[in-house]
């Protein structure tokens, strides 16, 4: 990750903002907040299997088949990464054979937490456009 000087902070702040008010070690904290959660994301196929998941596919051999391209080995990693990360539950089966299912966790938790504030949001989006 390339470090951002102050300088280079000030300058994305614009003069009689509120965000000009904001100290330049706030806004560089802020952005390494969102550079460790885009970090997360980052990496082959990863937005790619949580669109397939958020859509319903979760066993490992579908998720396959949804990228085309993939090898199974950079999809593994990739889950694995996701997993590690707390964004992706994995469940084993004891079944013959072993079933594995996928699922999103914290983009389902963040979802149902913020819920009702994306409705408002929009909905206020919407009567101001009107």
């Amino acid at each position: 990750m390339a470090a951002v000087s102050q300088a280079e902070v000030s300058v994305l702040r614009e003069p009689g903002s509120p965000k000009a008010r904001r100290s330049a070690r706030s806004d560089l904290e802020l952005i390494e907040n969102v550079d460790q959660a885009l970090q997360v994301l980052s990496g082959k196929w990863k937005v790619h299997l949580l669109f397939f998941m958020a859509r319903g596919v979760r066993r490992h051999g579908r998720l396959l088949e949804c990228l085309p391209g993939a090898s199974k080995k950079v999809m593994t990693d990739s889950l694995r990464a996701l997993e590690r990360d707390g964004i992706v539950e994995r469940r084993v089966f004891a079944e013959v054979p072993v079933r594995v299912e996928y699922s999103l966790i914290a983009l389902s938790e963040w979802g149902k937490a913020h819920a009702n504030e994306v409705v408002g949001a929009r909905q206020a989006a919407t009567a101001t456009a009107a």
